[in-house]
């Protein structure tokens, strides 16, 4: 089912659909020119180098102008040094309802889809999902990492992340199986110190290395250490659930600045979902890290309440210090608690022993 062909609206092709899905998630309501030339890049990526691309981008441009979705330039503000003529931006028509009478088809396996209510980005999703199972569903497909299918159905490998955390998703609705797709857990870098039923996970590999040359004198109750490798634990996480002897508690130490907050928050909620140990801070190595980092500036300031949730995942006591750098646009690096300071001040320990 390559089009929509909803007989009281206008059609619109795969590529403008995969466009239109694109464009809902847009950051901004106007789109510049270049900015459409990589949304058309990401949506038909087969097509990058076929001639006539200009061509296929005023095409994409004129069913989306009829559908509604999107508002061209005035024609003052067009390219003319090619053929066909192209606007320098669109504006996203976010506010636009649908037209009365207007249905979707939907297949039999989303037919509970109206009654879940889902936003206009999500429901664009489950649009491209509407079209995909039409086209795919009497295939016997092969079972393929989550992401290769999220970017075969979506044009965009990080749209089932976004899904697999809402409603959308749970019995009678979505599901692993229905996509014929599966979560893939990478491992991450592994040293066993001790007997212990912690994990203590760190962002840097550095610190990583510290931390087993310290904790192997004295490992307390941690047990093994990983190096999450950044961003990567946010999937990684998925692992721990394999590892032997059975983990019952994990530490995470990372970087205090947005990102090295939001992975171990992210990859707390993973684990949630999936049932593994919860991902708590070890309280006592971001102390240390209060006690003898250096302010590093450079960060972007954040507002009050964004660095409050974001710092949320840390303990009382520490989310307020914590938000304060946020809000200042200043960072502390984990590495400033070396080998040094772990060797000569035992008060990082306290929730590890």
């Amino acid at each position: 089912m390559a089009e929509d062909h909803d007989a009281s609206g206008p059609t619109l092709s795969l590529r403008a659909r995969r466009m239109a899905d694109l464009l809902a998630e847009w950051p901004r309501q106007r789109v510049q020119l270049k900015e459409l030339w990589q949304l058309l890049d990401t949506a038909d990526p087969a097509g990058r180098s076929t001639p006539g691309r200009r061509s296929v981008l005023a095409d994409v441009i004129a069913e989306l102008d009829h559908a509604g979705l999107v508002r061209p330039a005035g024609a003052q503000s067009w390219d003319r040094s090619q053929k066909p003529h192209l606007p320098r931006f669109v504006g996203r028509l976010t506010s636009k309802p649908p037209k009365p009478g207007a249905r979707m088809v939907w297949h039999h396996r989303l037919a509970w889809v109206d009654e879940a209510r889902p936003s206009r980005a999500q429901r664009a999703h489950l649009e491209s999902l509407n079209t995909w199972l039409y086209e795919h569903d009497h295939e016997d497909l092969p079972v393929i990492p989550h992401r290769e299918r999220s970017v075969k159905i979506f044009s965009n490998e990080k749209v089932l992340d976004k899904l697999m955390g809402t409603a959308l998703f749970g019995d009678g609705r979505l599901s692993l199986d229905l996509l014929r797709a599966r979560r893939v857990a990478p491992g991450f870098i592994i040293e066993s110190v001790g007997d212990g039923p912690i994990l203590l996970m760190v962002e840097n590999s550095d610190t990583f290395d510290s931390l087993v040359t310290a904790l192997r004198r004295k490992p307390g109750n941690v047990g093994m250490i990983g190096w999450g490798a950044g961003g990567a634990f946010e999937q990684s996480v998925l692992s721990i659930g394999r590892l032997t002897p059975t983990v019952r508690e994990v530490r995470y130490f990372g970087d205090l600045d947005a990102k090295g907050l939001q992975i171990p928050a992210n990859a707390a909620a993973v684990a949630a979902r999936d049932q593994l140990p919860a991902v708590k801070p070890a309280v006592g190595l971001y102390a240390a890290m209060f006690r003898y980092a250096r302010p590093q500036p450079g960060q972007a300031r954040l507002a009050t309440a964004t660095a409050q949730a974001i710092a949320a995942w840390l303990p009382l006591d520490l989310q307020n210090r914590a938000a304060e750098h946020l809000i200042r646009g200043t960072r502390l690096a984990q590495e400033e608690v070396g080998i040094t300071e772990l060797i000569a001040d035992h008060g990082w320990r306290c929730d590890l022993d």
